[in-house]
């Protein structure tokens, strides 16, 4: 139950559409029905074929899928629970954060989601690159690491900060690959490799960064309804220009995820509610600070025993 201190609502990144969509959401819930239908229609596109039954011909339309879907459960259980305290999205879910907040309507989102997809899609550099998890190596020494093969933070750094132990890096594979074996000289007791096809959040992403001005400049996004937390500097806003600006920085800077979620218990977020398949926030939110409570909504079931067990909040 989500007790007087508050809680913040969360969304995750793209990698969790490999994880499956459910789409007895879409069967059971009209707000949520009414949300993807009304989304395939500004959009052009039957999203419901790509998100719940043609999973692959479409690759281009898997972040617009994914956030429509976890914008439709905000909008189911938003019926009966007072606003959040906050929003935060991992890496991309940032947008739909700010979808949520109602800072920029749906239609608008996804089409500055698309274009942003289509600059990833086509840049070949970014591919050249990996990101990699190193657990129980100090921040510090991590960077060190990073710095000895990389000087000037041309092809590696910290792409996502975790905490003291627990990191992620991304850059160009080689030095990557080169970062790792240093890492494991200096103690680091797992590497694990999440992708060899893209290193958000890293050098290699500057390039789009500049390029994605020009969309993020065609879009007007206004004051939230409640506080967006932005990846780039840890902090919340209300303010749309301000939300549209660090957001537009993402790709090319580090998501500092601890600094996200120190600041959300700080304000007296109690529970951190993650909508979308599987829990991986909640997973990475719960090594940073183990006293807020985490839940996740992926499927029917999970919606239904939330209204059940938890009070219908206005």
């Amino acid at each position: 139950m989500i007790g007087d201190a508050g809680y913040a609502i969360a969304f995750p990144s793209r990698d969790v559409f490999s994880l499956g969509l459910c789409a007895t959401i879409y069967d059971n819930f009209s707000e949520f029905r009414s949300v993807f239908d009304n989304a395939s229609d500004y959009f052009g596109e039957d999203l419901y074929r790509f998100s719940y039954i043609d999973t692959i011909s479409r690759p281009d339309l898997h972040m617009v899928c994914l956030l429509t879907h976890c914008y439709g459960i905000y909008k189911v259980i938003s019926k009966y629970m007072r606003l959040p305290l906050a929003a935060i999205g991992f890496s991309q879910g940032e947008f739909t954060a700010a979808a949520a907040a109602n800072c920029i309507e749906l239609p608008n989102i996804l089409k500055l989601v698309y274009e942003l997809e289509s600059l990833v899609d086509n840049d070949e550099y970014l591919k050249l690159g990996s990101m990699v998890r190193v657990v129980h190596l100090d921040r510090q020494k991590l960077i060190e690491c990073c710095k000895q093969v990389d000087p000037k933070s041309s092809f590696v750094k910290l792409g996502i900060y975790l905490s003291d132990d627990q990191n992620i890096i991304s850059g160009e594979k080689e030095h990557v690959d080169r970062v790792c074996k240093l890492a494991k000289h200096n103690g680091a007791r797992w590497i694990i490799p999440l992708t060899d096809n893209g290193a958000f959040h890293s050098p290699l992403c500057m390039n789009i960064m500049h390029k994605a001005e020009y969309y993020f400049d065609k879009y007007h996004f206004k004051d939230a309804e409640f506080p967006v937390y932005s990846c780039v500097d840890g902090s919340s806003a209300i303010n749309g220009a301000k939300i549209r600006d660090r957001l537009s920085k993402q790709i090319g800077n580090p998501v500092l995820w601890d600094k996200i979620i120190n600041d959300l218990s700080k304000k007296n977020v109690s529970h951190i509610l993650e909508l979308g398949p599987g829990c991986t926030v909640s997973g990475n939110s719960r090594i940073i600070c183990p006293d807020i409570s985490y839940s996740w909504m992926n499927n029917c079931q999970d919606i239904e025993n939330w209204l059940e067990n938890n009070e219908v909040l206005q």
